[in-house]
């Protein structure tokens, strides 16, 4: 017959405790959540810890919008092509962290980043053709900075 001693039984509650918890989705990171629309990029909170940080965007505008999170002091800082559109390409694709694009009018969509501390931006990137002119909603002041501690 097999005993169980208090040490063997703490280990195993141990390791099937660290197993719930890995399976649960703790950890999953900070939530923010970041309202888009015309022409607004509103994250709440504006900042959060180091770490896992979960945003959702939250498209509440009448058009498609995304959210690219750029790894910059400020949206100032941010090359522009002829457009007025964030040039994520010479900007560099280690700076952009992460997107979630098309993002429909009244839908939510997650993206799920490890932040180091710094300060970020976050974007709208969308262009599109109105009345014959390309818009950019970058150009139109959809971004803002979002501070990691």
């Amino acid at each position: 017959m097999w005993r169980t001693t208090p040490r063997i039984t703490a280990g195993v509650v141990l390791v099937v405790s660290l197993i719930f918890v890995g399976c649960t989705g703790a950890g999953e990171g900070e939530p923010v959540n970041v309202v888009l629309g015309e022409y607004v990029v509103q994250p709440e909170p504006t900042s959060v810890e180091a770490g896992q940080v979960t945003f959702t965007a939250d498209n509440q505008g009448g058009e498609t919008h995304e959210l690219v999170v750029v790894n910059a002091a400020s949206a100032d800082e941010l090359p522009v092509d002829e457009n007025g559109a964030f040039d994520e390409e010479s900007f560099g694709e280690d700076n952009v962290l992460g997107e979630v694009e098309d993002v429909e009018s009244g839908e939510q969509q997650q993206l799920a980043l490890d932040l180091e501390p710094g300060t970020y931006v976050l974007l709208c990137n969308v262009t599109e053709e109105e009345d014959g002119e390309i818009e950019s909603h970058f150009a139109e002041g959809m971004h803002t900075a979002f501070d990691v501690e």
